[in-house]
């Protein structure tokens, strides 16, 4: 699954600001910059952000994070077990039940 609005959801604990984009300057005021409340593409912060927006999510759903690769999570539903990898923008995942993956991805939307 590639999350397209990934890096666009983070929130970002330090300050950081940007100057104006081409095509959205303010003429009044050319010298102003803007501060960032959430991340954006490109930005240094984003895949830390995202990572720990996703990570709390998963935490606070019941999985547990792997404990040699931290990027990799593990939920354990009865017998099935449901496994998520998260690399950058990028989940891989697969469970031993097609229906808790079904599941698994409309929680995600």
């Amino acid at each position: 699954m590639d999350v397209k609005s990934a890096f666009l959801y983070g929130k970002i604990e330090e300050e950081v600001y940007v100057c104006q984009p081409p095509g959205f300057e303010d003429l009044e005021f050319p010298d102003k910059v803007y501060k960032v409340e959430k991340t954006l593409y490109g930005l240094h912060q984003a895949p830390r952000a995202w990572y720990e927006t996703l990570s709390t999510y998963l935490l606070d759903n019941g999985f547990k994070r792997g404990q040699i690769d931290k990027t990799l999570f593990i939920k354990r539903v009865k017998g099935d077990i449901l496994l998520v990898q998260v690399y950058a923008d990028d989940i891989i995942f697969g469970s031993t039940r097609k229906e808790i993956c079904t599941e698994f991805e409309s929680s995600l939307s």
